[in-house]
């Protein structure tokens, strides 16, 4: 672009309005995506329902959104202002607010007198500027967003307190989002439909992050600025793949680029800069070492900081925490003295020369639990106690007498049966890390996407009597104690979901893989819930064990236990018997509703019918079940069965085809069954 695009030529900035137009620092560099913008504003401005006025940039943090709305707005030569939104935005946040003033007339009198105070986006709508919205999909108010879709229309107004505005022709309004982010929501439809350009800002490639980092710092050095890049963008792209939260984005980059030229160490800023502001987690810090180390990065960034310069000069002799290296135009470090090199770098030994996590790259990077130590140990939070043997005998009790509890009265009441609660092994831990290991980027990046549906919705009960809030009471104003406003009442503490998991352990899941398929499962359902705050049992059965034990119940996770090991138990899953699956439902189910929460959900994984000596087998199976989920329903009791063996058909005919989840690829049934548990919250 040559030069500024005045969109309104016959308009008049005030002094005030010529102030907040962004002036571009020298180090700024207009990107493609500016250019494009630009041009498709420029364009479209004049042509009536074409007019582009509302645009969307979504992005990572610190991939330029907020520079670049800055930078429209010097480019078309408008006011910028900003508004950044939160989860508990009111509408008065967006409309603005009357709010109770003293009188400036008689100061002793104590006269209050009510004023309107516009918002920042009033202000911004009325007059013209360029308004930047940041994080509107943290907006827990469906109101508010209605208020904000109707400030968006082209040519929209607000019906304000004191008077009502119309759209200024020049308002230009940029919601800048990023993606993925704790509280995040999908954007609202109706505010995305009333985008007429959108852009989506990732990290740009490598030679743009040289050619900025350079203009913004004045840092020359091309070898070094590349390998700061590399390690930036596999940074970003190992974080993503293992849904860590943080991001290595254009600003990390450069203060690290700012921190190397200064001359501190690029080893340990690489910490200070860059890791530490993607995660502090060990396990997850880990995971990024890791990958620094496999690509050989680290040894390079290591190099940097070993390779020191053979002639030192006299400050450098008096300081021997300094030392000089010559980067030559090849790439290769030489201990060459040239002082006239412009790639010749300072590097200052840090103070902290600790700048590294406990956990090495190269060693086993357990993942699974931050409840875990490295060597699978969990940590007890300072009033948690290991439970006990006796604890755990009576827990086994209490889950035997509420068993035969639940079966009184029914089909199974004469059935001998035993709950076990399977205790875990050394091996069965270590097998657990490494199966949750493989699972693990899946569930985070799951976890990451459900964690905002989980948030409460503010109520839309107000509390009165407030010193101070988000609605004004005129009503209450002549009580003379300034508590004249109202504000929402925080949600009550409601859970909404619970879930159990039953694991057909019949001898036919041996076949084809599906008793691993099975585990995984169970680990992947594990691992989300509580990852979640969802309560969560899994619970595994078979029958005909031996005329003692007809029936077998394995209680391997329940919600109401206090044992921290019970999750290690799930590699005791394994093909036993026959499978008495009516029974097992009832006893899953009659417990599954002592729970508090509102949804009760049963997943039942298994490959075949019901089946067990001496004849529940065929119609009279088929009736129990059906009989089974029918009562469970009415009491609130929702089932999904994954079908994974040959009886499909039959399965689907007792749970019903909408409840059947028809599993083809065994691979896909951890994912499968933690995608279907968000569609209940």
């Amino acid at each position: 672009m040559k030069k500024t695009r005045i969109l309104s030529p016959d308009r008049q900035l005030t002094a005030e309005e010529q102030s907040l137009i962004w002036q571009k620092p020298s180090s700024h560099i207009e990107s493609e995506t500016e250019k494009r913008i630009y041009q498709e504003v420029v364009r479209n401005w004049n042509r009536g329902e074409m007019k582009i006025s509302t645009i969307l940039l979504e992005g990572d943090a610190g991939s330029g959104k907020t520079q670049l709305a800055k930078a429209l707005s010097a480019d078309f030569n408008l006011p910028y202002t900003k508004v950044t939104c939160f989860a508990d935005m009111d509408k008065s946040d967006v409309l603005g607010s009357i709010l109770p003033v003293l009188s400036e007339k008689d100061d002793k009198s104590g006269t209050i007198e009510y004023q309107y105070y516009p918002s920042e986006i009033v202000r911004a709508y009325e007059n013209g500027w360029l308004l930047e919205i940041q994080e509107p999909t943290v907006i827990r108010d469906a109101a508010v967003l209605m208020a904000l879709n109707s400030a968006l229309e082209p040519d929209g107004s607000l019906n304000l307190p004191t008077r009502i505005v119309h759209r200024h022709p020049d308002f230009i309004a940029i919601i800048t989002t990023n993606r993925g982010y704790n509280g995040y929501r999908p954007l609202n439809e109706a505010l995305r439909d009333r985008v007429q350009h959108a852009e989506k800002l990732d990290l740009p490639p490598k030679a743009v992050m040289m050619e900025r980092a350079e203009a913004k710092t004045g840092y020359h050095s091309k070898n070094v600025l590349s390998l700061l890049a590399e390690t930036i963008i596999l940074l970003d792209e190992t974080a993503r793949a293992n849904a860590i939260k943080g991001v290595a984005g254009m600003r990390s980059y450069i203060f690290w680029v700012d921190a190397a030229q200064s001359g501190a160490s690029i080893e340990h800023t690489l910490y200070h800069k860059v890791l530490y502001k993607i995660t502090t987690d060990p396990q997850e810090l880990a995971i990024l070492e890791q990958a620094l180390a496999s690509h050989g990065l680290t040894d390079k960034l290591a190099e940097l900081d070993t390779v020191c310069h053979s002639d030192h000069s006299h400050s450098d002799e008096e300081n021997l925490e300094v030392i000089e290296l010559h980067i030559s135009e090849n790439g290769e470090y030489s201990a060459e003295t040239n002082k006239k090199d412009k790639n010749a770098i300072r590097l200052r030994k840090s103070a902290d020369s600790e700048g590294h996590s406990n956990t090495s790259s190269d060693e086993n990077t357990d993942v699974s639990s931050n409840d875990n130590g490295e060597n699978g140990t969990p940590f007890y939070h300072e009033l948690d106690k290991p439970t006990t043997n006796e604890q755990k005998r009576e827990f086994r009790k209490q889950l035997n007498k509420e068993a035969r509890q639940s079966v009184q009265g029914s089909c199974h009441e004469a059935v001998k049966l035993i709950v076990h609660r399977p205790e875990a092994t050394a091996q069965d831990r270590e097998e657990y890390h490494n199966t949750a290991a493989l699972l693990l980027p899946v569930i985070r990046e799951l976890i990451r996407k459900t964690d905002p549906l989980l948030e409460h919705e503010v109520s839309s009960e107000f509390a009165k009597s407030q010193l101070y809030g988000t609605q004004f009471r005129a009503d209450q104003a002549a009580s003379l104690d300034f508590r004249v406003f109202a504000r929402k009442r925080p949600p009550a503490e409601e859970p909404s979901l619970a879930v159990a998991l039953r694991i057909d352990e019949s001898a036919s899941m041996s076949a084809f893989g599906r008793l691993d398929a099975a585990k995984q499962a169970a680990i992947a359902l594990y691992e989300f819930c509580t990852g979640c705050g969802i309560p969560i049992m899994v619970y595994g059965d078979t029958a005909d064990r031996s005329k003692l034990e007809q029936m077998s119940i394995y209680a391997y996770v329940d919600f109401e236990s206090k044992n921290a090991d019970e999750k290690y138990a799930l590699m005791n899953i394994q093909a036993r018997s026959n499978n008495r699956d009516g029974m097992a439902l009832r006893i899953l189910s009659d417990r599954l509703l002592n729970a508090p929460q509102k949804t009760k959900l049963i997943i039942s994984i298994s490959d075949g019918q019901p089946k067990a000596m001496p004849d529940y087998t065929g119609e009279k199976a088929a009736y129990d079940m059906k009989d089974t989920l029918q009562e469970f329903r009415r009491k609130g009791i929702q089932f999904l069965a994954a079908a994974i063996g040959q009886d499909k058909e039959a399965i689907r005919e007792l749970y019903g085809a909408e409840n059947t989840l028809d599993i083809t690829e065994l691979k896909q049934l951890p994912a499968r069954l933690v995608q279907i548990i968000t569609r209940f919250l």
